[in-house]
């Protein structure tokens, strides 16, 4: 293996790496939101008299993993992209991590909230919050 050949895969692993903890971001973001959404029924179940502010307190860092989880997506697109092209062989500054000439490839965050996989999991986890907030305010 030539000295370019060991760097490109030292590169290659580098933003391997990048994604992969880009990845494991998102995945802990899902996990701490239906932790967030399944703290604040109980809390609303255990209490003698809970408010419906409850639910609305569960939906502001709901809305806001939200938003973290589509840039983290859109990050880890834009990485795999380099990824490509330096897997590719087209030129890349060695051990470059640059991901913004990339940047313009991939949806954006917003588009990224809105798909079918993001804002499904996030909508949903925000109806069952409203539902919660609705039920309380009903009790009341």
């Amino acid at each position: 293996m030539s000295e370019s050949d060991h760097r490109t895969t030292e590169h290659l692993k580098l933003v391997q790496s990048v994604v992969a903890r880009m990845a494991g971001n998102s995945a802990q973001l899902k996990t701490w939101t239906v932790s967030l959404v399944a703290a604040c029924i109980v809390f609303s179940g255990l209490s003698d008299d809970p408010h419906w502010l409850i639910g609305v307190a569960g939906c502001v860092p709901v809305l806001a993993f939200w938003a973290m989880d589509a840039r983290y997506l859109h990050l880890e697109r834009c990485y795999i992209r380099l990824h490509e092209e330096i897997a590719g062989g087209r030129p890349v500054a060695p051990f470059d991590l640059d991901f913004k000439p990339y940047s313009s490839e991939i949806d954006s965050p917003l588009r990224i909230a809105r798909s079918w996989s993001v804002g499904t999991f996030y909508g949903s986890l925000i109806v069952v919050l409203l539902m919660l907030i609705a039920f309380l305010a009903i009790r009341n």
